[in-house]
C-alpha cells in the first residue's frame, strides 16, 4: 500500500531594509531660448562650457555625463492662440556624488554657472548588492517563522522546503528599490518604527511551499 501523501504550506516572506545613502544622483539642464536655431545653440554652448568648467575646477568632471544638444520649438498663448516664439536649446546634465555633504554646494555651483533646470536629486547607495541579498535571507527566515507558526497552530510538523519562488519587491509598499522612498513599506522582518525621510529603501519578497514532516511517533 502507498504511503499517503503529505500535503504542504506555501507562505509568503517579505524584509525590507532601511539604509543610509551613500550617493547621489544630481539632474540638471542648461537651456536657453532665441528667436533662432543658430543663436539658441551658440546661448547654450556657451552656459555648457561654464558649467563644465564649473564642474571641472570642483573635481566633479570624472563622474559626470551630459546629453547631446537638442532643440525644440517654443510657444506661447497670444489672444488665445498658440503662436511660436523661438527655439530653445537643451542638454542635460548627470553628476553622480559620492560625498553628500558637497551636494548643496556642487548645486548652489552649476546654478552660478548657467545650469537653469534642476530636474532631480536621487539618493542611492553603492552597497545595493549586499544589501538585497540580507534582505533576501530575511524574508526567507520570515517566511519560515511564519510557516512554523503555523504548523505548531494546527498540531503539525514542519518539513524541508520543496520549492522557492523570488518575488518581485514591488509587492512591497513604498517606492522602487535602491531608491529614496517617502514610505515605510511593510514587511514580515521586523516592526513599524521611524526612519529617515532620505532613507534608502532595500526589499526582498520570496513564495516558500514546505512539506509537512510526519509526526514523531
Amino acid at each position: 500500500m502507498e504511503p499517503k501523501r503529505l500535503s504542504g504550506v506555501k507562505v509568503f516572506g517579505s524584509a525590507v531594509l532601511r539604509v543610509e545613502p551613500d550617493a547621489a544622483s544630481l539632474q540638471f539642464a542648461v537651456s536657453r531660448q532665441a528667436k533662432q536655431p543658430k543663436d539658441a545653440f551658440q546661448a547654450a554652448h556657451t552656459a555648457v562650457k561654464g558649467v563644465r568648467a564649473y564642474l571641472t575646477q570642483a573635481g566633479a568632471a570624472g563622474d559626470v555625463a551630459a546629453s547631446r544638444v537638442t532643440l525644440t520649438r517654443t510657444f506661447e498663448y497670444i489672444n488665445g492662440r498658440q503662436q511660436p516664439t523661438g527655439y530653445s536649446a537643451k542638454v542635460a546634465f548627470n553628476v553622480l556624488l559620492s560625498d553628500l555633504d558637497r551636494m548643496e554646494e556642487l548645486l548652489a555651483g552649476v546654478v552660478d554657472a548657467g545650469a537653469n533646470e534642476i530636474d532631480a536629486v536621487e539618493f542611492r547607495t553603492t552597497k545595493l548588492k549586499e544589501y538585497r541579498a540580507e534582505a533576501r535571507r530575511r524574508a526567507v527566515a520570515a517566511g519560515r517563522e511564519k510557516a512554523e507558526n503555523y504548523c505548531r497552530a494546527a498540531g503539525v510538523v514542519l518539513g524541508a522546503v520543496t520549492s522557492i519562488e523570488d518575488i518581485s519587491p514591488d509587492v512591497l509598499r513604498g517606492s522602487g528599490e535602491g531608491h529614496t522612498s517617502q514610505d515605510a513599506p511593510a514587511d514580515d522582518a521586523g516592526s513599524e518604527r521611524a526612519f529617515a525621510p532620505g532613507s534608502i529603501v532595500v526589499g526582498a519578497a520570496v513564495s516558500l511551499v514546505f512539506a509537512l514532516a510526519p509526526a514523531a511517533s
